[in-house]
């Protein structure tokens, strides 16, 4: 088992606490694992990239106003921590949803 092997219950990943520099990244081994809504796939991540979108959210680039917290996101809604980034995934399916054949 690899040093970074998890309970059924739990998964190892980085949680982003808020909005700054690396400081605000904390690797943990103990983030509860989600379960897939009716619709969803839940993917055991093999490999990610970190793109602009993801560091950009870090530094609250998106902000309307001077890198306020309030509105730094896509939408101009807050974001709300701890929250784990990372849409460049690559990895084997695990669990589905009800509704996905």
């Amino acid at each position: 088992m690899s040093s970074l092997a998890t309970s059924k219950d739990s998964m190892h990943g980085v949680y982003l606490t808020g909005h700054g520099g690396p400081e605000v990244l904390e690797v943990r081994d103990d983030i509860p694992r989600p379960t897939p809504g009716p619709r969803d796939v839940l993917v055991r991540v093999g490999a990610a990239g970190v793109n602009n979108t993801d560091l950009n959210t870090r530094l609250a680039w998106y902000s309307k106003g001077d890198g306020e917290a309030e509105d730094a996101s896509w939408s101009g809604q807050p974001i709300h921590f701890p929250r784990i980034q990372g849409a460049d995934i690559c990895g084997e399916i695990v669990a589905v949803g009800s509704d996905v054949s």
